[in-house]
């Protein structure tokens, strides 16, 4: 923990004590029963992170799951997986290119058409890490426009398309989730890269801005840090001896995404913040006072 303090993540483990690697009995999404019926989007649904947000809706009682992702082979194991969870959820794939307006507009289209216009919420999990260099010099170009590309404005557009079907529900739990980081916090160290970092913390702010727009809508925005998961993103990209720092489950994620939208309005107190998936929930709730009063967890100007 020294370590991952002096890289820029301040008294990192201070806030909520306790946390947790993977889903437990206050985030299990088995136990939870979602209203009915209930209509979630993730996009970047085909592995890792985004699959286990799938499959913890499905264990939750979800009636429908839209699952985009460029790979279409990917979103077909997920939606298998799903469908062997709950025999009963309706699902439609989607192939989709967060980068793209075209493939953003089509995927707000076909939600619209298959649910009847009904979308309860939806979770941006796409993104990308890019070549881990920890200095702007060295960053091939390419690699930091395709960051920004997929993390933030892939962000941007499914906002802009998907938002009003979220705020035309009617009774529809209204939530819009970005899986950030706390990567962008770091300043220095081994995993300091700029394309990364950066690229989620332009995320993270849109995300901060989003909520401010539509909060008087009934609209719920949340930055979720999905803990340090080892996927497929940071194997293609992080040396074999980073991998002890990502000890989480993909599935945790997920159940924190669940406990987070599942009691429609009780959660909008951490509309607009950045919260952790490994936040042990019991103790983030004791503290929604300090939260709200110190309108803390939010990106700030030190002085």
């Amino acid at each position: 923990m020294a370590d991952m303090e002096s890289w820029g993540f301040g008294k990192f483990g201070e806030f909520i004590s306790k946390t947790h690697t993977e889903p437990y009995e206050a985030t299990d999404p088995s136990k939870v029963r979602l209203p009915q019926p209930f209509v979630v989007c993730i996009v970047g649904a085909s592995r890792g992170i985004g699959a286990g947000v799938a499959k913890s809706y499905a264990k939750a009682g979800a009636t429908g799951l839209i699952l985009a992702a460029r790979r279409v082979s990917g979103l077909e194991e997920t939606a298998a997986q799903c469908k062997k969870i709950n025999p009963k959820v309706d699902i439609e794939i989607v192939p989709c290119d967060i980068t793209k307006v075209e493939d953003v507009a089509n995927l707000a289209d076909k939600t619209k058409a298959k649910f009847g216009g009904r979308l309860d919420v939806v979770v941006v999990n796409s993104g990308v890490s890019g070549p881990i260099e920890t200095k702007v010099t060295t960053i091939d170009p390419k690699d930091f426009q395709n960051a920004i590309n997929v993390n933030y404005v892939g962000t941007f557009l499914s906002a802009k398309y998907l938002i009003p079907l979220l705020l035309s529900t009617e009774g529809g739990a209204k939530a819009f989730l970005a899986v950030s980081t706390f990567a962008t916090m770091i300043l220095r160290g081994p995993f300091a890269s700029p394309t990364y970092s950066v690229s989620k913390a332009a995320q993270l702010k849109l995300v901060e801005n989003v909520h401010e727009e539509f909060v008087g809508e009934g609209l719920a925005a949340f930055s979720v840090h999905p803990g340090a998961v080892w996927t497929e993103m940071n194997s293609d990209h992080a040396p074999e001896a980073f991998k002890p720092f990502f000890g989480d489950s993909p599935d945790l994620c997920g159940a924190f995404c669940v406990w987070l939208t599942k009691d429609g309005s009780q959660r909008h107190w951490l509309s607009g913040r950045l919260v952790s998936a490994t936040y042990d929930v019991e103790e983030l709730e004791t503290k929604k006072d300090e939260i709200v009063e110190k309108d803390l967890l939010k990106f700030r100007l030190a002085y």
